[in-house]
């Protein structure tokens, strides 16, 4: 998702023994690794596979009419849970294909329900539930006109907007495949997750549009787009590798603007990401047009931009490149806790850069880091809060400078302290063991050590739970034999200290390597034939920290 100054409101579920369920969250938070905690969920009971959606939209009004049935792992004997709108009427509900009497609607939440579904089956059992129901949507599905006065409709699901629509388990931690099958008006056309099969024509005109996504993606990804699309097909990418059909889907008066402007490398970033990372996840990418309320929304295979940045010409390339990297890390791989959902915003800011720098030079790179770090330090909010915060209780609060380009800072840092080469085989050994899973930041951080041949866990355990960034004031003084410098770390006492390894001091022209470690340090260097005439730190610009430079009388 493009955009961290737009985040709605989630407040956090827990289990339905409430307190107690809390209570028990805080005592397993204190033995936890941070790197690991586990902070917006308690353990999932079942395991949703699949969904397969039917969905009937109106000619007029907002009234939608819809069936979906969910194929299961069960966990326990515990009934199945399923989130849904109680403001959506449930004609009945079947498992296994027998109705049921026996289901309870509940409410958890100030506004939000849950459908109860009895069963009898053992962990391990598979099992399928179905549920009919109807009503008007009050979020997540959006029905309206855009500019020209057409009608449009648009599913809008993060971060857990998907239930006010679709009966599912509306969190990251729970991946499935998703078949759809939906009915629309004459004229429309319809976009949805996965690979087009067929579209079958009714009567006076209507038309039944079917799409099949066979990896499995977190529900807030789950997208039907409708409107009376313009459809433009661009070039296959990436087919030295897998060939990825891509096109364009805009509001008719947009096309041209569309392909000429922001689109027109679209192609050439999933072939940079595929030869970077790993192939692409899914069967084809779509860029669609819709009434989204953020600056671009990853959807898994078609990823969607507001009409109103259309409208003012201001959909860059680089919210593209950041959207079509969340298909890599956001949507085939997932973080498994909205805590750790710098694991999808971070890596997609931070490629959305490697994308600049590939197809526009280093300078180009190097700008955006800098726009980045200024975001990320002086012009930061939330610069006292770590970028993943436990304490945090709602989704709008994950969402922030830290989790978008502070996070970006630590890639870059890691990938200085590792190395080009280790630090791109871990990205691909990452995406490679969690696609189409869940990962947490622990799990990146082992990867990343074994890439890297040794332990790279305390800098990210640093970058990932300490608030802050380091300050430094180094003081220089030539006594005729070496230099002497004094290094002290001057940023708030709540941020605490930091290590840096490796921090380059450049003395003219010439490269030394120091470690920084406590409050103050000392390093010398020798070998200088004269007084420095320049001393700079951190050169190459791979550390996030502010550094003042001075010479003791």
């Amino acid at each position: 998702m493009f955009s961290y100054l737009l985040s709605p409101i989630y407040y956090l579920r827990f289990s339905n023994n409430g307190f107690q369920g809390m209570i028990a969250l805080l005592m397993l938070l204190q033995i936890q690794s941070p790197l690991s905690v586990r902070s917006d969920t308690l353990r999932l009971e079942h395991d949703a596979l699949d969904y397969d959606i039917q969905l009937s939209l109106p000619d007029t009004g907002t009234h939608i009419t819809a069936q979906v049935q969910t194929k299961w792992r069960v966990g326990s004997s515990e009934p199945i849970h399923l989130e849904l709108d109680p403001k959506l009427v449930v004609v009945r509900v079947l498992m296994d294909g027998l109705y049921q009497e026996r289901l309870t609607r509940t409410l958890y939440g100030k506004s939000d329900g849950l459908v109860l579904i009895p069963h009898q089956r053992q962990a391990g059992d598979t099992m399928s539930t179905a549920i009919r129901y109807h009503g008007w949507p009050r979020d997540g599905f959006v029905i309206s006109t855009n500019a020209q006065g057409e009608r449009t409709m648009f599913g809008d699901n993060w971060p857990d907007r998907a239930h006010y629509w679709l009966p599912v388990q509306d969190t990251p931690a729970d991946k499935a495949t998703a078949t759809w099958h939906v009915e629309v008006p004459p004229g429309m056309k319809v976009i949805a997750n996965g690979a087009f099969l067929k579209v079958d024509t009714l009567a006076y005109g209507r038309t039944v549009w079917h799409y099949r996504i066979s990896e499995p993606v977190p529900v807030y990804t789950f997208v039907v787009g409708v409107a009376p699309f313009a459809v433009t097909d661009l070039i296959p990418a990436a087919c030295s590798i897998k060939c990825v059909p891509m096109s364009v889907w805009t509001y008719r008066a947009d096309s041209a603007y569309a392909v000429n402007g922001p689109f027109r490398r679209a192609p050439d970033m999933v072939d940079y990401f595929s030869k970077t990372f790993g192939p692409f996840p899914f069967e084809r990418l779509s860029h669609v047009e819709s009434t989204t309320r953020y600056g671009g929304m990853e959807n898994s295979t078609a990823i969607f931009y507001p009409a109103k940045a259309y409208a003012e010409k201001k959909v860059s390339e680089e919210t593209v490149a950041h959207e079509t990297a969340h298909q890599w890390f956001g949507d085939a791989v997932t973080e498994g806790d909205w805590h750790h959902v710098w694991l999808s915003e971070g890596f997609a800011t931070y490629l959305a850069a490697l994308w600049v720098g590939h197809a526009d030079g280093d300078s180009a790179f190097r700008r955006l880091m800098q726009q980045n770090a200024k975001e990320a330090t002086t012009d930061n909010p939330v610069i006292d809060q770590p970028i993943v915060n436990p304490a945090i209780r709602n989704i709008d609060s994950v969402l922030s400078n830290n989790t978008y380009p502070k996070a970006a800072w630590a890639l870059h840092t890691l990938r200085g302290l590792m190395g080009d080469s280790a630090f791109f085989a871990g990205m691909r050994e990452y995406y490679r063991k969690y696609r189409d899973g869940n990962a947490l930041s622990s799990d990146f951080a082992d990867v990343m050590s074994k890439a890297a041949g040794k332990d790279v866990s305390w800098f990210l355990q640093q970058a990932l739970t300490q608030p802050g960034y380091a300050k430094l004031s180094i003081e220089w003084k030539w006594d005729k034999k070496k230099l002497a410098l004094t290094i002290r770390q001057t940023q708030p006492e709540a941020w605490g200290t930091f290590t840096l390894r490796g921090l380059v001091v450049r003395v003219d022209g010439v490269d030394h390597r120091i470690d920084v470690e406590g409050r103050e340090s000392v390093a010398n260097i020798g070998g200088l034939k004269s007084k420095p005439a320049k001393i700079e730190v951190d050169p190459g610009s791979w550390w996030l920290m502010q550094a003042t430079v001075g010479e003791v009388p």
